[in-house]
């Protein structure tokens, strides 16, 4: 929790001179700041606790678990089988939706995009890539019949953004790290990486053309006006064009404007060596640590010093 609280505190630190780097670069820091309490404590719990426990721990110790203590492991099993269960219902949810567009859907072929697309019916102008390992655009009528070819190749654009940064696969790491405190720690990162992460899917498709941002824009402009007001497919993981709350449509456009007369993305990017940088720091880390059992023995007695203050 501790974690959560300095990663949230700290993107509102840095969030304003980070307005200096490329959306995708921003979403990458958000993300990393997000996901790494979580990953933080399931490194800590498994490479030192539960082995420190294992090594130094006395088979015949004589000690029993306190109401105090019992009631810290209760609450945060609790915390556990909440995140796992609003996972699973997600991707449930997900699956099952999919399914039915799928049903009621007529497979189409446009020249030069090689995912499967299909045409649904629904109110709310959908467009939206679903699925991590087998994505699937689902498009609604009134998209193909709102948008010119020129537009609807942008908006693909911008979805293929989405598949190159496996932002699917994030959605869903996300909402694990969210929910794995019953406490709504970390919400603003939430909101700001999805935001982030729809800024960098435009930039992505401005990337070669800058007509290609003007058309993305235009699109933009027709979907959320012919939206209807409050109204939306069901939540599930998955990359919207827009969503039923028209979220950061606007900001999108006037970006997407600026990019179209500047000819290029200004925005200074930050190359993805620094984030396979910390996997392999960490794995060096663990085997320095796996190779010196005294820290493991320091982790036990610190283990111990927090149950005596429990009890």
């Amino acid at each position: 929790m501790g974690a959560a609280i300095f990663a949230s505190a700290f993107w509102r630190l840095v969030e304003r001179p980070a307005g200096q780097l490329s959306a995708s670069t921003r979403a990458h820091i958000i993300f990393f700041l997000r996901v790494s309490p979580l990953f933080a404590a399931l490194i800590f719990v498994f490479a030192f606790v539960v082995p420190a426990y294992l090594i130094h721990e006395p088979a015949n110790s004589g000690e029993v678990v306190s109401g105090k203590l019992a009631l810290i492991a209760v609450a945060s099993s609790i915390a556990v089988f909440v995140a796992l269960y609003r996972i699973c219902s997600t991707w449930f949810v997900t699956r099952h939706l999919a399914a039915e567009w799928q049903a009621r859907a007529v497979e189409i072929k446009v020249e030069g995009i090689d995912i499967p697309i299909f045409r649904i019916a629904h109110p709310f102008p959908v467009m939206a890539v679903i699925g991590v390992f087998r994505p699937r655009l689902f498009v609604a009528e009134q998209v193909l019949t709102s948008l010119d070819p020129d537009e609807f190749h942008a908006a693909v654009e911008h979805e293929y953004g989405h598949l190159q940064s496996y932002d699917n696969l994030k959605r869903i790491i996300i909402r694990g790290c969210r929910d794995l405190v019953l406490i709504p720690i970390g919400s603003d990162l939430d909101r700001a990486w999805s935001a982030t992460a729809e800024t960098a899917a435009d930039e992505h498709a401005a990337t070669n053309r800058p007509s290609i941002a003007v058309n993305l824009a235009a699109a933009l402009i027709k979907l959320a006006r012919i939206a209807p007001a409050n109204s939306g497919p069901a939540a599930i993981t998955g990359s919207f064009l827009i969503d039923a709350n028209r979220a950061n449509v606007s900001s999108r456009i006037k970006r997407l404007l600026a990019l179209s007369e500047s000819g290029q993305n200004t925005g200074l990017r930050l190359g993805s060596a620094p984030f396979w940088l910390l996997p392999i720091i960490v794995v060096s880390l663990l085997v320095l640590h796996f190779a010196d059992q005294r820290l493991l023995l320091t982790t036990h007695e610190a283990i111990e010093h927090f149950v005596w203050l429990i009890q």
